[in-house]
């Protein structure tokens, strides 16, 4: 585990023990200070109106300390789930996306039975709690009507299969690989390493440039004083040769397309191959060497492009 996913479950953890700390004050009315009177004591009538005296009563650092230690036993079960799930791989692309869903579903159920029993540390009768305020009605206080969308968005995406974790797509201008498909966000990594999260109910334009085989186009430049037979020659020989050399990336030898470009200093000759999505900028790094060698063995200069 890399210090940054340590950083990420410690952040976890401290946002479980925030929850709990403001469950606790209210409550405890008297310690939220910074609200208006009028406020406290509409918490405290909410409060005395749906639960007993002798619940808020008992309520003292045992039962905070309890409920402490049962967040930090659902942190470090949350985490072991993860490893374990984690430690299956799989090759295909689907089966790799159920593996991080599911490993999204025992994260969020673990956390949330874990804020559960914690409340029923703390006295609070949370069936009494979530028919009094209703689920709805909690889901929506919160703020949290983009989460739902998230959601039904995310359950979506993994069941029509639109996109696996592995596959190469393009969202909003940003190609990347996927990296993770979770019940909120997704994750995508570029050529470059940057990460880009989206929350699923934002994607609303994408391309699974990986659903096709792409194509790996290469411009080669060739001096006017040299001879283009002898250019046409020396390219050709090269691509002949890459599907022996580099087989998992090249199935079958590119195509030469001929002359594209008549510019004022050189000629352009294009080249074409079809490869993965994903090794289409390897592919296009391996033609550009192994055509360059060409021209060095066949004395062709390459001319530098204004």
């Amino acid at each position: 585990m890399n210090n940054k996913t340590e950083k990420r479950g410690v952040g976890k953890f401290i946002a479980l023990i925030i929850i709990l700390a403001v469950i606790v004050a209210l409550f405890n009315p008297d310690y939220l200070t910074f609200l208006p009177e009028e406020t406290r004591r509409a918490i405290a009538g909410f409060n005395q109106t749906h639960y007993s005296d002798s619940a808020l009563a008992a309520l003292g650092w045992q039962e905070i300390l309890a409920a402490a230690f049962v967040l930090f036993a659902a942190w470090v079960v949350a985490n072991i789930a993860k490893f374990i799930i984690g430690c299956f791989k799989f090759k295909k692309r689907r089966s790799e996306t159920i593996r991080h869903l599911v490993g999204n579903l025992f994260k969020y159920v673990i956390y949330i039975v874990g804020l559960v029993v914690a409340l029923g540390c703390l006295g609070v009768d949370t069936t009494a709690m979530f028919v009094s305020v209703g689920v709805v009605g909690i889901v929506v206080g919160f703020g949290a009507q983009s989460l739902i969308e998230d959601v039904i968005t995310g359950l979506f995406i993994i069941f029509e299969g639109e996109f696996q974790v592995g596959d190469i797509i393009t969202i909003d201008g940003f190609r990347g690989e996927v990296k993770t498909i979770g019940l909120r966000t997704v994750s995508i990594i570029d050529n470059g390493g940057n990460i880009r999260i989206i929350n699923n109910s934002e994607i609303s334009s994408l391309i699974n440039l990986s659903e096709v085989t792409s194509a790996a186009v290469v411009n080669i430049p060739v001096s006017y004083e040299d001879s283009l037979e002898k250019a046409e020659a020396a390219v050709k020989e090269a691509l002949t040769e890459l599907p022996g050399e580099y087989p998992d990336i090249f199935k079958e030898a590119p195509i030469y397309r001929g002359v594209d470009v008549l510019a004022e200093t050189h000629i352009e000759l294009q080249v074409l191959a079809k490869v993965a999505e994903e090794n289409i900028y390897t592919a296009r790094r391996i033609m550009q060497r192994e055509i360059k060698i060409s021209f060095e063995k066949a004395n062709l200069s390459v001319p530098c492009q204004p």
